[in-house]
């Protein structure tokens, strides 16, 4: 029981909760867009209230990416050890293969929002793109630690934005998002030999 003058305690959404509210947010958004999305009406479509995903997720952004990540590998692939530096890379292309087409292009919607919307840009920082940069950082660090290379920090840099940045610039550049066979000839033509060279 709260003591008088105690704010009251809210209770945490559970997992199932949470995760519904998610999915409704993520339909929204691919019907309306990032700009036209507004919190009323997610709280409408999710049946609860504003203040409870203000609570949870702080406002738009950090729901919109929460929505993202719990519905995309392209969030944070999984960190998997081959034993080879081109065997890590490539285990991480393939889960980005898998990423729906339509996740994509919410993607890169958000990517464009995030130019007008620097809260937006910043929880994108945050939430998606060093996540997401993480599996190729620790596939370098294993590879390093192998003698199998050794880079520097610029190396790196460069590294993990054209690694964030190929499923955009394909589609910009040909309409078409990178199926695997494209993703591991990315890896053999350009992140091997880049790391390697050094």
């Amino acid at each position: 029981m709260n003591s008088p003058g105690e704010r009251p305690r809210h209770s945490r959404l559970s997992p199932h909760r949470e995760a519904e509210i998610l999915a409704e947010t993520l339909g929204l958004l691919e019907e309306v867009g990032y700009e036209g999305l507004a919190m009323p009406a997610v709280a409408k479509r999710a049946r609860c209230s504003t203040a409870t995903i203000y609570r949870q997720w702080h406002g738009k952004p950090g729901l919109v990416m929460a929505a993202l990540r719990s519905h995309s590998q392209l969030a944070e692939p999984s960190d998997l050890d081959t034993g080879t530096l081109r065997g890590d890379l490539v285990a991480v292309m393939e889960q980005i293969a898998h990423v729906a087409e339509s996740e994509m292009t919410l993607l890169a919607a958000l990517a464009h929002a995030s130019m007008r919307d620097e809260a937006l840009a910043e929880t994108m920082r945050e939430q998606l793109s060093a996540p997401a940069g993480s599996p190729l950082d620790r596939a370098i660090d294993r590879a390093v630690a192998r003698q199998e290379i050794s880079v520097d920090a610029s190396v790196r840099r460069y590294c993990h934005h054209v690694f964030l940045s190929i499923p955009l610039a394909k589609h910009l550049a040909e309409g078409t998002f990178p199926d695997r066979d494209y993703l591991v000839g990315f890896v053999d033509t350009v992140l091997v030999p880049v790391l390697s060279h050094r």
